[in-house]
């Protein structure tokens, strides 16, 4: 029995709508790898390392150019139920924060490739909260890519309380910092690139909490990007339900 054309271009638009999931996907698992790179490339001023997250930038910005340019031809060519509706929409504002979360690990790089050549590095007492901050925004933007791949609401959850952490992590190190400043002057331009860093990972865990916001969006067209959350997470408005 033949194919109808009708039928053609169901088959067509619901893989179409897969490939854009797919791509989005791509481009978080890319971000995140970024992010972890990033960081390593500072700590161990490693410039080749540095140099590499720069290179990959470029391939960033493709997928959000392709990805947009693809969600809009969805919309402008087929007339998407609500559900697939919603996919398109999410998944378009979703590769805005990977992008711009990308641009934050290239900033890191950019850190990372001055200090490997003044051979001034983060002091040694800044590893560990920056490797652990780096630890907590790759994981934050993995998990929100997840969620967003899976369309799961209660997985998108998860990144709230990875935010926190961030937060709290940052908070915890600029502190430390401050000591660090007051007690050794001659680590005082290390110290500001730290803080740089610091606050490129914090702006991270918000990129990932947002494309979070966009998964619950999907999956139940609640706009909670400007809504208060408990303390476990929750959107307040969730849980009313």
């Amino acid at each position: 029995m033949a194919e109808t054309p009708e039928r053609h271009t169901f088959r067509s638009y619901d893989g179409a709508l897969s490939e854009l999931r797919l791509a989005a996907h791509s481009m978080g698992v890319l971000v995140a790898d970024q992010v972890k790179t990033a960081v390593r490339a500072l700590l161990e001023a490693d410039r080749e390392a540095a140099e590499q997250v720069l290179a990959r930038e470029q391939r960033i910005n493709e997928y959000q150019t392709q990805i947009e340019a693809e969600s809009f031809r969805l919309l402008a060519r087929q007339a998407p139920v609500a559900s697939d509706l919603r996919m398109i929409l999410a998944v378009s504002r979703a590769v805005t924060d990977l992008e711009r979360a990308g641009d934050e690990a290239k900033k890191i790089a950019r850190f990372a490739v001055a200090s490997a050549s003044a051979k001034v590095g983060p002091s040694r007492v800044m590893h560990r909260p920056l490797t652990h901050m780096a630890k907590l925004a790759s994981e934050s933007m993995r998990v929100a890519v997840d969620a967003l791949d899976r369309g799961d609401a209660a997985l998108a959850h998860d990144v709230a309380r990875l935010d926190r952490e961030i937060d709290d992590e940052f908070e915890a190190a600029l502190r430390q910092l401050m000591t660090v400043a007051m007690e050794r002057t001659r680590l005082l331009r290390p110290v500001f690139d730290t803080v740089f860093a610091l606050k490129s990972l914090e702006r991270i865990g918000d990129h990932a909490k947002n494309v979070a916001e966009h998964v619950v969006f999907l999956v139940s067209g609640d706009d909670v990007r400007h809504h208060d959350t408990r303390a476990d997470g929750v959107p307040a408005r969730d849980a009313q339900h």
